[in-house]
């Protein structure tokens, strides 16, 4: 790693992440599978639970639910142990977050916070949904509105809604548009002007937005509350987690900005990259497969694997010789003692199946 400059040490910021990670912190252990039986298990926290006993038709996994379409077309949750019926038809659409649950059916909009369900106020098409953020215009009061930390508010800004699909969200904020031509964030309970009516491409994580200033022709990020340039040329790629913003800067630099430090981890573009919530897997084909996390590299192999899945904490990959191993708050375990071809990661908990049709499950070193 080279070249570590301290981007933000002008304005003294440290960066914390305050919203709510203690509680995903002690969440994240959460999977699920159907038996060759066709039975729906859960997983949670070193438990199996046989949960339906008739086939479902699609799950998500979030940080403390699970939400699924059954085999009679019910979208369902699962919460610590307890079964929430949400609506007796499939919805047009359904996702899960670290932290909020949320489905969408006839211009209606719902929150699955902490077991309990919260419709947004009017009818919508227009909504962004981030792990413990979500915002949604109201068409009917011409209003857009902010759900977090339980509360129901409208945005004291005006979006530009003529522009499609421009309002985003990150984790915990929302960027957007809005009608004076300005692109602002929403981060705890404040707006912020990003400070250009001219923006090109931008993307969201924790507490931090990166996006292009088309009129400076400038690369920039908003970071914990500050706004900084971090290229004065367009860079030829960024991805963006949880205050992590990784990129190929025009000259086909690899740099990272992790924690207001801006870091040149190559002097040449990798074969690949991507970013997720805290890990950022990079490498060059049989050159060595990578991790950033938390400020270190982390080499994990020699070779390109010949599969990888990534989320939140870990990352899961089949090496050249076919065997499971996982990297997880900076240890990497052999997760599997046979072959596999297939496997599943969700949060930090891995799934693989044997030729026996019996399913292991991986966490925090120990196999279950």
């Amino acid at each position: 790693m080279k070249n570590k400059v301290p981007l933000f040490a002008i304005f003294g910021a440290i960066f914390s992440i305050l919203y709510s990670y203690a509680n995903i912190l002690s969440a994240q252990n959460l999977g699920a599978y159907t038996d060759y039986r066709g039975y729906f298990y859960i997983f949670e926290n070193g438990n199996r639970i046989q949960w339906e006993t008739m086939p479902i038709k699609q799950n998500k996994v979030g940080g403390n639910s699970i939400m699924y379409v059954d085999n009679a077309d019910n979208l369902k949750a699962y919460y610590h142990g307890e079964k929430i019926d949400l609506t007796d038809y499939a919805p047009a659409f359904f996702t899960n977050t670290d932290n909020y649950g949320a489905f969408y059916n006839n211009r209606m909009l719902y929150v699955l916070d902490n077991g309990k369900v919260t419709r947004m106020p009017g009818w919508t098409g227009n909504y962004a949904i981030g792990d413990s953020i979500i915002g949604c215009y109201d068409d009917n009061a011409t209003q857009y509105n902010v759900y977090c930390n339980g509360e129901i508010k409208p945005l004291p800004d005006v979006v530009d809604t003529s522009i499609r699909n421009s309002t985003i969200a990150g984790d915990n904020l929302l960027v957007y548009r809005s009608t004076d031509g300005k692109l602002k964030t929403y981060y705890h309970n404040q707006v912020y002007d990003l400070g250009t009516d001219h923006p090109g491409t931008y993307a969201a994580g924790t507490s931090t937005v990166a996006f292009m200033d088309l009129y400076s022709m400038s690369f920039k990020v908003f970071y914990d509350g500050q706004v900084a340039t971090l290229e004065t040329q367009a860079p030829k790629s960024f991805k963006v987690g949880d205050g992590i913003i990784a990129y190929v800067d025009a000259l086909n630099n690899f740099k990272i900005f992790y924690k207001g430090n801006l870091m040149t981890v190559f002097t040449y573009a990798p074969d690949y990259f991507n970013v997720k919530d805290n890990v950022v897997p990079f490498g060059v084909d049989n050159v060595g497969f990578n991790v950033f996390y938390k400020g270190q590299l982390f080499k994990l192999e020699s070779s390109t694997p010949t599969s990888y899945q990534f989320d939140f904490n870990t990352v899961a990959y089949l090496d050249s010789y076919g065997y499971l191993k996982v990297f997880s708050d900076g240890v990497t375990n052999n997760a599997s003692e046979i072959i596999i071809s297939k496997f599943k990661l969700t949060k930090n908990v891995v799934m693989y199946k044997t030729e026996m049709n019996e399913f292991n499950i991986f966490l925090n070193g120990q196999q279950y």
